[in-house]
């Protein structure tokens, strides 16, 4: 039995790495969450690699660590 989904989702991530369990369903969803992250980021951390904030799409999220 596979894990995939049947409709693709959008899963945000900072450094490669998921930040929260939530899938979004919409892009505008994704990119809401994941504006409001690197607000809160750039308040706290100094601009560096381990920082970047990604979207990614996938049918697979469970497998984004």
């Amino acid at each position: 039995m596979s894990n995939s989904l049947k409709d693709p989702v959008y899963v945000v991530t900072r450094g490669g790495r998921r930040v929260e369990a939530d899938n979004h369903l919409s892009i505008k969803s994704a990119q809401i969450r994941a504006s409001k992250l690197i607000s809160m980021i750039q308040s706290f951390d100094k601009p560096c690699s381990k920082n970047l904030v990604e979207i990614k799409k996938t049918t697979t999220p469970h497998r984004i660590r």
